[in-house]
């Protein structure tokens, strides 16, 4: 499905059983004036944070662990609004994963099928 993907610097991201959620944030200034009338300053209109939620084995968590890592990324989804794909540049903040699901393959523990709940945020410059 075409809206379901998401990329980082120009890497498919693997949404296995995931989606993400676009979110519109105003940065705006509120002062009151010595008439005590509100008076609003919008600063920037709609800055885009992109909530992520998804499932990944190892191997994808250590490569969202690494985008995390850097100081930017270049992000590109699909925008509703638009009708195509979108890019911006931003960073990963709030970033959480949870075990799900370990299968233990031999005596001495290893583990070769791990798999994570995986949510961060994607916030743009």
């Amino acid at each position: 499905m075409k809206s379901m993907k998401l990329y980082f610097n120009n890497e498919e991201i693997a949404l296995l059983k995931g989606s993400y959620k676009l979110n519109y944030t105003d940065v705006e200034s509120l002062n009151k004036s010595e008439a005590g009338t509100t008076i609003r300053e919008m600063i920037r209109e709609g800055m885009l944070k992109i909530s992520v939620q998804t499932y990944a084995d190892d191997t994808w968590v250590k490569k969202f662990r690494d985008y995390k890592a850097e100081d930017s990324i270049s992000v590109k989804y699909y925008d509703p609004a638009a009708l195509d794909f979108i890019s911006f540049t931003g960073y990963i903040t709030n970033f959480n994963c949870d075990l799900q699901k370990a299968d233990v393959d031999d005596s001495n523990g290893y583990t070769n099928k791990t798999f994570w709940s995986v949510s961060f945020d994607i916030a743009e410059y």
